[in-house]
């Protein structure tokens, strides 16, 4: 719910723009560079979540204290989403080996349980020792 709230573009460019410190231009410019994504109101306006206010902060904090210029924040943008991406796969992996070897452990046990099934014990006496 609260991701919801924090997706929700409510902000227009003005009040976006003093909420990340930066000049209503630069949101347009970074959204020309495809850095950051606004929705559009049915009359097309501009509609900016806080989620897109903070991801204009954290652009400015690479092009201003970093001195990255706007290709090196797109290309860190961009590696930063396939990390994601690949830490995502990677969960799902990982369940899915636990998945498989909780199965592999129960057919295991399977296994196991049917040795008892299958062995019989012998008397002594039916024991016949070969000799080479």
């Amino acid at each position: 719910m609260a991701d919801d709230i924090r997706n929700r573009p409510v902000y227009m460019i003005g009040v976006a723009a003093e909420l990340a410190g930066v000049h209503p231009q630069t949101l347009r410019m970074y959204e020309r560079k495809g850095l950051i994504r606004p929705r559009r109101s049915i009359k097309n306006t501009r509609l900016y979540s806080q989620t897109d206010v903070e991801a204009c902060r954290y652009i400015q904090k690479l092009t201003q204290e970093m001195g990255m210029n706007l290709a090196g924040v797109e290309k860190v943008l961009a590696l930063e989403e396939r990390i994601g991406q690949l830490e995502a796969e990677n969960r799902r992996l990982r369940r899915r080996l636990e998945e498989q070897e909780r199965a592999h452990a129960r057919k295991i046990r399977e296994v196991h349980r049917s040795y008892r099934r299958e062995l019989v014990l012998m008397p002594k006496s039916e024991l016949v020792r070969r000799s080479v």
